[in-house]
């Protein structure tokens, strides 16, 4: 029977579930004890409201009676995925197919169709455990191939949404004979060969490799929605972080429905991937996927139960959906035992899902920007852009600052947050230009690093900052040292703490030589080692290279502008993993709120706090997170939480749910204070209004 759930599916879906199916069928016993029956009876054991299910794999071999490409040999001619879906409608669950961008089978049957790399090989040569792995370029028939099995996918079953995995450049540059001859057509020439971002030409090209992207992925999108116009698309996402070669862009996150990925990082990096995704994502909520197992390389070994209840409550502590993703053993067998345990952590979920939704506001103070374009190693031995980016989310969460990450999606709500971060953010385009000068000009407060906006999107550098009257700074050029410092201008232990002009903050590289403007005030100034560590066998100490050489130029300034500020600062201070750089930092955000941040707390560095306001029920949804690097975690008691009562808001009961226990709580200096109960890994608050 079909699924009767209210559209679109995502809204009330907050159990999910894919099982991985890269199994080839060269021996004879795989897949031969593959029962649709009990697969469908695991899920439920694990209390799965929404099954992704594989149609193809990686190894482009179908579960379905295709009439174009190859079959499983060990399904025997069965329609294993028809009697998946029929099984998983039957049990009320929602269907999501499953159908994977590379394809093994089409690699090695028209080898004419492959990806080829700029030194001539082909994925199954250069990926890693090479001769697993084949993909084809979409500038080559595979893609009419490809198209033609969806089409014949949307045409034979019922379901609701479709999610194609793996869509993106495979961590190359393409030279197949597709690429070579499109990019003849629309630009001219022949294809640049030598990774050159100071190079216009090659510049141009990745614009090129981003944009045939997008257009293929919107490409798919249309032809589901031409033929399912009920079902939800979604595409592979988790590439973001991959960097330039993966030639993900905003325009291909458009063609997604919500935005999804399987991701396997820690705590820190599962807040700053879940932020960037809910701005993200062109609906909520969107879904956050990740293995039961360490990752998807060790098939036997679990993570420990306390591990996967914090990945799903920190993917719920940000209003995502959560996904959990297994892989079948190569006869076609299930561990029951990972479906248990995903069943008792799934049933903690279900006690929550009343007070959920997904549309309620994210209350955010200081939002990270991030853009596609910037992502790129300009200079050797630079963190790349989301690296720097999650240094700055860290200190956030350590400091207790509510935050968000925003993208060129976002330009339009800036005036949403009260500080906005550019993190070295080098190339711009004049809609960010005149977005931020909007923002700061109209009371928002603004911190800038190093080279911000010194380059075009086009890959050329300017000859200043484009938002150079913004940070009250221009460019002047860059220390040769890549060991420097920050000293502060003048005694103030309230940005600086303990750092003074004898003993400056230490940057860990270069910073930009800038003079200010009239009237901007400098905050610190650089101050270099004694001897320039690129010179061998001169230096002040054996070992370090200590601050020696005080200079004038600025480090740090603050700039007014129109209503707002600027803190601008010479080098990369928000990427410095350290205590006391941390500190700095956050007390330049601090000091470009204009009022007091949404909630303040002593929650201690491994407990994050996120705050919601549901407007359908006129409350707030406050979640706590004990996420810790060694599990289980150890309790924290007496945490205590400061929410700020805008003038509008009339507490009424503070509810920890789904325990209906009441708070106390007392109304302090226009804030409601409370001690949040006993926390060993989650909770979720509830304040009504009266």
């Amino acid at each position: 029977m079909m699924n009767k759930r209210a559209k679109p599916w995502y809204k009330s879906s907050f159990r999910r579930s894919l099982t991985d199916m890269h199994i080839p069928d060269w021996d004879g016993r795989f897949l031969s004890e593959f029962e649709p029956q009990n697969y469908v009876e695991m899920l439920e054991l694990a209390h799965v409201d929404t099954a992704m299910i594989y149609a193809t794999s990686c190894l482009g071999i179908a579960y379905w009676p295709t009439k174009v490409g190859h079959m499983h040999k060990g399904i025997q001619g069965r329609d294993t995925l028809g009697e998946l879906i029929e099984g998983c409608h039957g049990k009320g669950m929602n269907v999501i197919v499953y159908y994977n961008f590379w394809s093994k089978w089409a690699y090695d049957e028209h080898p004419e169709w492959r990806v080829v790399s700029e030194k001539g090989e082909g994925t199954a040569e250069y990926l890693w455990d090479k001769g697993r792995y084949g993909v084809c370029c979409f500038n080559t028939p595979y893609r009419s191939f490809m198209i033609s099995q969806i089409e014949e996918l949307c045409e034979r079953y019922e379901f609701e949404g479709m999610w194609i995995d793996m869509i993106f450049w495979p961590y190359t540059v393409c030279y197949c004979s597709g690429c070579r001859k499109r990019y003849h057509q629309e630009i001219g020439g022949d294809m640049p060969r030598v990774v050159d971002w100071q190079d216009p030409g090659w510049v141009r090209f990745q614009r090129k490799r981003e944009e045939w992207l997008a257009e293929f992925t919107g490409e798919i999108t249309a032809v589901i929605k031409a033929r399912k116009p009920d079902a939800t698309v979604g595409h592979q996402c988790s590439a973001w972080s991959v960097g330039w070669k993966a030639g993900m862009s905003g325009a291909a996150f458009q063609q997604s429905d919500y935005t999804s990925g399987d991701f396997y990082g820690d705590a820190l990096h599962q807040s700053f991937t879940c932020k960037a995704f809910y701005h993200l994502t062109e609906n909520k909520p969107f879904e956050y996927m990740t293995s039961r197992c360490p990752d998807l390389t060790d098939h036997t070994t679990n993570k420990p139960k306390e591990l996967l209840r914090a990945h799903m409550y920190a993917c719920m502590a940000n209003q995502g959906g959560f996904l959990f993703i297994d892989a079948i053993d190569p006869v076609g067998t299930l561990d029951q035992h990972v479906y248990a345990t995903m069943g008792e952590l799934y049933k903690e979920v279900e006690a929550y899902e009343t007070y959920m939704n997904h549309d309620a506001l994210f209350c955010q103070d200081v939002a990270i920007y991030i853009n596609f374009e910037s992502e790129i190693p300009l200079y050797e031995g630079e963190k790349a852009l989301i690296a720097r980016a999650t240094q700055a989310a860290k200190s956030l969460i350590e400091a207790n600052i509510p935050y968000g990450v925003v993208t060129k999606k976002n330009l339009h709500e800036l005036s949403r947050f009260q500080v906005v971060i550019l993190p070295n953010v080098g190339w711009m385009d004049e809609e960010e230009v005149t977005a931020f000068k909007k923002y700061v000009e109209q009371g928002g407060g603004l911190y800038a690093s190093k080279r911000t906006s010194l380059w075009n999107k086009d890959g050329i550098e300017q000859a200043d900052f484009q938002l150079a009257d913004l940070f009250g700074v221009s460019y002047a050029g860059e220390t040769e040292e890549q060991v420097t410092y920050m000293a502060p201008a003048a005694a103030d232990g309230k940005i600086f703490s303990t750092y003074s002009r004898k003993y400056p903050a230490t940057i860990q590289g270069s910073q930009m030589l800038v003079t200010a403007a009239a009237g901007v005030q400098t905050v610190a100034n650089i101050t270099l080692p004694f001897v320039n560590p690129k010179i061998i066998g001169k230096f002040a100490s054996a070992i370090s290279n200590p601050p020696g050489i005080q200079t004038d130029w600025p480090a740090i300034v603050q700039n007014n502008y129109g209503q707002g500020k600027v803190v601008y600062a010479a080098g990369d201070l928000e990427g410095v993993p350290h205590e006391g750089q941390r500190a700095i930092f956050t007390n330049l955000i601090r000091s470009l709120a204009s009022k007091p941040f949404y909630f303040e707390s002593d929650a201690p560095k491994s407990v994050e706090i996120t705050l919601f306001y549901d407007q359908s029920a006129e409350r707030y949804l406050i979640y706590m997170l004990n996420f810790q690097a060694e599990l289980p975690n150890i309790p924290v008691e007496g945490i205590q939480v400061k929410i700020r009562m805008d003038d509008d808001m009339e507490p009424g009961k503070l509810l920890w749910v789904p325990q209906n226990v009441s708070i106390d709580y007392q109304i302090v200096e226009g804030h409601l204070v409370f001690t949040a109960p006993r926390l060993e890994t989650f909770h979720l608050l509830v304040l009504e209004k009266f």
